[in-house]
């Protein structure tokens, strides 16, 4: 019997989940559609431009919806059921609210993988799919800001790069000796063959302890973790990384140009974002009891979607503060998936009061 009702509540659940999450992603796409199909039309890209773009910008838009869906998802499949009377009669027959979430994980689980294979795997990919065909696009009037990026040679400034990443313009690369600048090499361009960057007109200044030093070539081989791939995504201000990506610019085997605060903030948050949809449900699931408790269950829906609400809010909130140096990035990432797991369950205890 219990096996039943397993069955039945996960299968409604993430049937409702699913279909919210196709609607909310179908909005997200819409207005953003709205906002740049003249642009993607005056570039020439037409009908097929702006499906190819609704393509490469759809697993971004299903990881921002999906926690909201499953808030959403899951407290008005149990509202319902309640107002139908499913929830007492279930109640009735010793099935608790901790025991509907136990039904329930292996629900999540499921959207919690979805949520780590787009954080880990797709989203990193589809980004640059996504730069450098929008860059490949983008008018030859429209100017880039110069970019600085931390590599294993130092820091690097390119004054403008090629749409694929593969060319690089105005190059200066500045290494360090005993935490005192030494060199400056000065490239006019520098293109990737595959293995390494070929760098034209060079210009290399040494500072010595007799004064300064110049060296000029036509050309030289530079070796460098710096990558085509690592340019464009050193382009955009708030880039995908999966774990290992980010465990690799904090040990400084991948470029990076954030402070170091954001890159350890974003490796423990990465640890942590999974945990979204369970709080989500957590949040949801005393709207199973609201008529139990007296009212039509309204009150209890309105609390659950404020309260899931806030969760984002604050979670985004102590993301930035940590992101900027100003809290420690472990308790950046634990901060408000841990209160709020403790209003869930405080509200699901209460709840389960006789």
């Amino acid at each position: 019997m219990n096996g039943r009702l397993a069955i039945y509540l996960r299968r409604r659940v993430a049937m409702q989940i699913l279909a919210l999450l196709a609607v909310l992603t179908a909005m997200m796409q819409m207005l953003e559609l709205l906002d740049v199909t003249t642009e993607i039309l005056e570039r020439g890209q037409g009908v097929g431009g702006l499906l190819y773009y609704a393509v490469l910008r759809l697993p971004a838009e299903l990881g921002l919806a999906l926690p909201l869906a499953v808030l959403l998802g899951s407290m008005t499949v149990l509202n319902t059921m309640a107002r139908g009377l499913e929830i007492t009669a279930m109640r009735s027959s010793g099935v608790s609210l901790m025991r509907m979430l136990g039904y329930l994980l292996p629900v999540l689980i499921a959207f919690a993988g979805l949520q780590v294979v787009l954080q880990q795997w797709v989203l990193p990919r589809v980004e640059i799919e996504f730069k450098q065909w929008w860059n490949a696009n983008a008018p030859a009037e429209d100017e880039r800001k110069p970019l600085w990026a931390n590599t294993n040679g130092g820091p690097v400034l390119i004054e403008a790069f090629s749409p694929d990443g593969r060319e690089l313009r105005g190059v200066r690369l500045y290494e360090k000796r005993e935490g005192q600048l030494s060199t400056r090499l000065r490239a006019a361009v520098a293109r990737w063959d595959g293995q390494a960057w070929q760098l034209e007109d060079v210009t290399e200044l040494h500072l010595e302890a007799g004064g300064l030093r110049q060296v000029h070539e036509d050309a030289r081989t530079w070796q460098n973790n710096l990558q085509p791939d690592e340019v464009l995504r050193l382009s955009l201000a708030r880039p995908y990384l999966s774990t290992m990506m980010i465990a690799e610019v904090i040990a400084g085997a991948r470029p990076g140009s954030q402070p170091l605060s954001y890159y350890q903030t974003a490796l423990y948050r990465s640890f942590t974002a999974p945990l979204g949809v369970f709080i989500m449900l957590l949040l949801a699931l005393p709207t199973a009891s609201t008529l139990s408790r007296g009212g039509g269950g309204g009150g209890g829906m309105v609390v659950a979607l404020m309260l899931g609400l806030a969760f984002l809010l604050c979670d985004g909130i102590v993301a930035a503060l940590g992101s900027s140096g100003q809290f420690p990035p472990l308790a950046t990432a634990i901060a408000a998936p841990l209160l709020f797991a403790t209003i869930g369950l405080a509200r699901v205890v209460w709840c389960e009061r006789p």
